[in-house]
C-alpha cells in the first residue's frame, strides 16, 4: 500500500473513531464555564486534587486515567504525509477575556446584545447565544473558532523539550467534534496578543472582560511556516475527552520573560504532563 492509501486509511479510521465519540467531546468553552461553578467537581494542577488523582475525583474524568489517546505528548519520530493544508479564516474581533482560575482565556464568539423585547411596556434585553464567524478549513469540513487560551509551560514537547508557553486555538465542527491547533511560543520579544490578554485579564474567576474599543485576531498568533504535527488525542484538562484531532504547529512564536513570569503569577503553572502515544501514529504535513 502506499503512503498516499495508508495516509488516506489511517484518517478514515479516525473520522470513524470520532464519529463514534461525539458524547465524549465536550468543547473547552462549556468546560471552562463549569470549572468554577458552584456545582462544579474541582480540580487542579498540583496536590491532591492535581493530574495524577484527575480520574479520582469524579467518575466524569474516568478517562483522565485510562485513557489510551490522551494529551500532550512529545512530539517524535514523525512520519511525513500529505495531509490536507490547514487553511485559517479568523476574523478580528471585540476581545472577551476571562480568567477561569485554570487559565486565561479569549472567547472567540460574537455576542448582539441590542435587540429588545417589550413586555408590559417595557424593554428587556434578549439572551443571545454568540455568533461565531470565524472558522478553519480541514479539507472541505468548517471547524469554527470557539476561543483561545494560553498554557505554562508549553504542554507538547518537541523531542523532549518543552517551550515556555503554548496557545491552543479550540474549533469546533458542527457535529461537536474538536480540532486543536497548538503553537508553542519560546522565550524571546513580547508577544501582543498575548500582552493585550495579560493587561486585561480580571483577577475575579469566570468574570469576562470586553475593554472598549480592542480587537484580537488569532492569525496573529500563527507562525508564517503553516507545517504541522498532526495526531488523535484528547483535552489536556479534565473530563480529559478523547477523541480529538490535534494540529501542533513545528514552528514557533515568541513571549518575553516578563508575559511568561506575569502569567504565572496569575493562574501558576498549568501544563499536564507528558501522557504515553501508545499505539497512535503521528504525522507531519509535507
Amino acid at each position: 500500500m502506499n503512503k498516499l492509501n495508508l495516509l488516506h486509511s489511517g484518517l478514515l479510521i479516525a473520522s470513524m473513531l470520532i464519529s463514534l465519540a461525539p458524547s465524549l467531546v465536550h468543547s473547552a468553552e462549556t468546560d471552562a464555564k463549569k470549572s468554577h461553578s458552584p456545582s462544579a467537581v474541582h480540580w487542579e494542577y498540583s496536590g491532591s486534587a492535581g493530574p495524577s488523582n484527575w480520574h479520582k475525583i469524579s467518575d466524569k474524568f474516568a478517562l483522565c486515567g485510562s485513557g489510551k489517546r490522551q494529551s500532550p505528548v512529545d512530539i517524535q519520530y514523525e512520519t511525513p504525509a500529505n495531509l490536507y493544508p490547514l487553511v485559517f479564516r479568523h476574523q478580528s474581533i471585540p476581545l472577551q477575556v476571562v480568567n477561569n482560575g485554570h487559565t486565561l482565556q479569549a472567547n472567540y464568539g460574537t455576542l448582539i446584545t441590542n435587540e429588545t423585547v417589550k413586555i408590559g411596556g417595557k424593554n428587556y434585553p434578549i439572551k443571545q447565544k454568540p455568533v461565531y464567524n470565524s472558522q478553519m478549513m480541514l479539507g472541505d469540513l468548517p471547524y469554527k473558532l470557539l476561543q483561545l487560551h494560553f498554557h505554562t509551560p508549553s504542554e507538547h514537547a518537541i523531542n523532549g523539550r518543552r517551550a515556555a508557553m503554548e496557545v491552543h486555538m479550540v474549533h469546533q465542527s458542527a457535529d461537536g467534534n474538536l480540532a486543536v491547533v497548538g503553537v508553542l511560543l519560546s522565550h524571546g520579544k513580547q508577544n501582543p496578543i498575548l500582552q493585550q490578554i495579560l493587561d486585561n485579564a480580571s483577577p475575579t474567576i469566570n468574570q469576562v472582560n470586553a475593554p472598549q474599543g480592542l480587537t484580537i485576531n488569532t492569525s496573529d498568533l500563527l507562525p508564517a511556516n503553516r507545517q504541522f504535527f498532526h495526531y488523535s488525542g484528547s483535552l489536556t484538562t479534565p473530563p480529559c475527552s478523547e477523541n480529538v484531532n490535534w494540529f501542533v504547529m513545528k514552528s514557533e512564536i515568541q513571549v518575553s520573560d516578563q508575559q511568561v513570569k506575569r502569567f504565572t503569577q496569575l493562574i501558576g503553572n498549568n501544563a499536564r504532563p507528558l501522557q504515553e502515544i501508545n499505539w497512535r501514529s503521528m504525522l507531519i504535513s509535507e
